[in-house]
C-alpha cells in the first residue's frame, strides 16, 4: 500500500486500481463472446458425426444446423464506495461509477425454441525442471516421499527414476536429455574394430558374418554366398518383385531383411520406443540398428532421422520426447562410424504426425513411438544378410566392395572375436586397458565384453561416468548433468527436494484453469461483489465496497454460408 498522507483524491483511486477493475469487467464480455465462438465451432462434431441410427448420415445432411451466438447487447455497471481512514483521523470519502455497452447488430437473426448450457474446464499441464550429475547418488523427495534411483550407470538410474515417478498419481511423465560434452578420447586398437568419437567408444565386430547386397537391376544374377552355396535367381516382372524373389531364394540357415529404396516422406528404417522413453527396447532392436549403421558407414548414404511420438500425453512433453529420440539415433549412428555430415536431423513435431494421421488425443500407437530413418539418396534395394550357426559368408560375389554397379555384395563383415588385450583407450588422459574377459553372459573377446568392462572400469574412476548401450560405451565427466523435465497435470501441489548430485531447479508451477459458460436465452446476469481492506503500521485503512452488474442478452444466428459450405466438403471428401 502507498503512503497516502498528502496524496490527492486522484492519486488514491489511481492506487487502488479503480479503472482496472472496471476494464477487466469490460473486457469479460470480450472473452465470453470469444467462448461462445469457439463453443459453435465445437458443436460440428455432433453435427458432422455420421450415425448408424440415421441410415448413415449425418444431421448436417438431414439440413439441420449449428446455431452460432452473439451478444446483441451488453451492459456493465460499477458502482464503488471508498472509505480512507489516515492515522491523523483525516477521513476521505470517494465513489466511483461506470456503465459500459456494448450493442451488436447483425443482418440475419433467429431464434430457437429449446434452450442449451454449455460449460467446460481445462486444465493445462505443469512442469518442474531437475539438473542430475552424471556422479549423482542422491534421491527425490516428493511431497515428502523418497525416490531411490538404482543402478551403477547413469542411465540405469535415471531409467529407475522413470519408472518410480511415472508410476505414481502426481508425475505423468519424465523426459531427459544427456550432457551435450565432447572429450578427448581415442585408441591404439584397429579403427575397423574400436572407433571412437568425441562422446564414445563402440566395438565394431561381431561373432557372425553379416552382408549387404544392393540390388538394382531386375536381372538373372547367380549370389555366391560361399564355397558351397550359389543361390539363382532369375528376372521378375518388376524390380520389387525381384527383390523379394532373391530373399527368399537365401537358405533359411541365413537371416535377412529387405530395405525398399527410398520414396519421398515415407520411413525405410525405423527405431521403435516404449511409452515414455528414448532408448532401446531390447537387444534385437538394438542389434538392427547396429548392423544399419555399419550399411550406412561402409556405403555412405545420407541419412535424414525423425523422432516422433503418439498422442499419449501433453503435447509439449511429447515435442520435447520426439527431439530426443531423433538424438538419441543420430548419437548412435556416429558412435558406429557413420559420419556426422551425412546426418540431417528434422526438427520433430512430437505427436505431429500422429495427428495428421486423425489419432485420437490420448491415443496409445506403436506405430508412431518411433524415429524415422531414410535415405533421400537411394533408389536400389538393400538385403542385408547375416549368417546363424555354422553358416558363413566367405568369397562372396558378385562382389561390389571396391566400385561398380548392378546387383552384388557392397559391405562384408567377417566374423570376429578379437583379443584386443594389448591395446587401450584413453579418455581425458586417462589410459584403460581393454579386457574381452567374459562377462554377464557375453562370451571372451566379444564386443559387448568389451564394452561391459570398459564400462566398469570408467566408472571406478572418480572424474569419469559411462553408459553401456550393447558393444557401444558413452562417455561424460562426472559432473556433467543431464537435464530432466517432469510433467503432472494434476491441480494438487507437488513439493520436489533433491539431494547428492540431483539439483530441482525449478518446481511445478501452480495450476492454471480456465472456464467458459454460454446460455441461450432472453437475459442473464451476474453480480459480483467486492470488498478489500488493506492496513498497515502507519494505520492507514482503506476499503472498498461495491458492487457490479452485467446484463447481457444473445442472439442466435446461421452459421455462416461459407463455414457450412467447408464443413459439407470436408464431409464429402472423408467419406470418398
Amino acid at each position: 500500500m502507498a503512503n497516502y498522507d498528502g496524496l490527492t483524491p486522484g492519486q488514491v483511486l489511481a492506487d487502488a486500481s479503480v479503472a482496472e477493475f472496471i476494464k477487466e469487467l469490460g473486457l469479460g464480455i470480450a472473452r465470453a463472446q470469444q467462448e461462445l465462438d469457439d463453443n459453435s465451432v465445437r458443436q460440428m462434431q455432433a453435427f458432422t458425426e455420421v450415425r448408424d441410427d440415421l441410415g448413415e448420415r449425418s444431421l448436417l445432411e438431414l439440413g439441420l444446423m449449428p446455431a452460432f451466438y452473439h451478444y446483441q447487447h451488453a451492459d456493465v455497471s460499477v458502482s464503488l464506495q471508498l472509505r480512507l481512514e489516515v492515522g491523523k483521523r483525516d477521513e476521505f470519502g470517494f465513489s466511483a461509477s461506470a456503465r459500459l455497452g456494448d450493442t451488436r447488430e447483425q443482418s440475419a437473426s433467429s431464434s430457437a425454441s429449446e434452450s442449451e448450457s454449455v460449460s467446460g474446464t481445462r486444465v493445462e499441464t505443469r512442469q518442474a525442471r531437475l539438473e542430475y550429475r552424471a556422479d549423482a547418488t542422491g534421491t527425490l523427495s516428493v511431497n515428502g516421499t523418497q525416490v531411490v534411483p538404482s543402478g551403477t550407470e547413469p542411465r540405469a538410474r535415471l531409467g529407475s527414476l522413470l519408472d518410480q515417478l511415472t508410476g505414481r498419481q502426481d508425475v505423468d511423465a519424465m523426459v531427459y536429455s544427456p550432457p551435450d560434452t565432447s572429450l578427448g578420447i581415442s585408441t591404439d586398437a584397429p579403427d575397423t574394430q574400436v572407433v571412437t568419437t568425441p562422446r564414445s567408444v563402440a566395438f565394431t565386430f561381431d561373432s557372425h558374418a553379416n552382408g549387404l547386397i544392393t540390388i538394382a537391376d531386375n536381372a538373372a544374377t547367380d549370389y555366391v554366398l560361399n564355397a558351397g552355396t550359389t543361390v539363382s535367381t532369375s528376372a521378375q516382372g518388376d524390380l520389387k518383385a525381384y527383390a523379394e524373389h532373391v530373399q527368399a531364394s537365401i537358405p533359411s540357415d541365413f537371416t535377412t531383411r529387405l530395405h525398399p529404396p527410398h520414396a519421398s516422406g515415407e520411413p525405410r528404417f525405423g527405431l521403435l520406443f516404449n511409452t515414455g522413453e528414448a532408448v532401446f527396447r531390447s537387444e534385437e532392436d538394438r542389434r538392427g540398428l547396429t548392423e544399419l549403421a555399419w550399411c550406412l558407414a561402409a556405403t555412405g548414404e545420407a541419412v535424414r532421422i525423425e523422432g516422433m511420438t503418439d498422442r499419449q500425453g501433453a503435447a509439449d512433453k511429447n515435442l520435447l520426447l520426439g527431439t530426443e529420440r531423433g538424438r538419441f539415433v543420430e548419437q548412435f549412428l556416429i558412435a558406429n562410424g557413420v559420419s556426422e555430415s551425412r546426418i540431417e536431423v528434422v526438427d520433430s513435431r512430437g505427436e505431429g504426425r500422429a495427428a495428421d494421421a486423425d489419432d485420437d488425443d490420448g491415443e496409445a500407437n506403436q506405430q508412431w513411438r518411433v524415429t524415422w530413418i531414410l535415405t533421400p539418396e537411394r533408389d536400389d534395394y538393400w538385403l542385408s544378410v547375416r549368417s546363424q550357426g555354422s553358416a558363413t559368408l566367405d568369397g562372396v560375389a558378385p562382389d561390389l566392395q571396391g566400385g561398380g554397379s548392378g546387383n552384388g555384395f557392397v559391405f562384408l563383415w567377417q566374423p570376429a572375436s578379437p583379443d584386443l588385450s594389448a591395446f587401450s583407450v584413453t579418455v581425458e588422459g586417462q589410459a584403460f586397458t581393454l579386457d574381452g574377459t567374459a562377462v554377464a553372459g557375453h562370451e571372451a573377446n566379444a564386443a559387448e565384453a568389451y564394452a561391459h568392462r570398459l564400462t566398469a572400469a570408467i566408472n571406478a574412476t572418480s572424474t569419469l561416468r559411462a553408459n553401456r548401450l550393447g558393444h557401444v560405451v558413452e562417455v561424460m565427466r562426472a559432473t556433467d548433468t543431464y537435464d530432466i523435465k517432469l510433467f503432472s497435470a494434476t491441480s494438487e501441489q507437488v513439493e520436489l527436494t533433491g539431494s547428492e548430485g540431483l539439483t530441482v531447479t525449478e518446481q511445478f508451477s501452480r495450476t492454471r484453469t480456465r472456464q467458459a459458460e454460454s446460455r441461450e436465452g432472453a437475459s442473464t446476469a451476474v453480480a459480483v461483489g467486492v470488498s478489500v481492506d488493506k492496513r498497515e503500521s502507519r494505520q492507514f485503512n482503506m476499503a472498498v465496497t461495491g458492487n457490479s452488474q452485467i446484463t447481457a442478452r444473445l442472439a442466435s444466428v446461421p452459421p455462416p454460408e461459407l463455414f457450412v459450405e467447408a464443413i459439407q466438403a470436408l464431409q464429402r471428401e472423408r467419406r470418398s
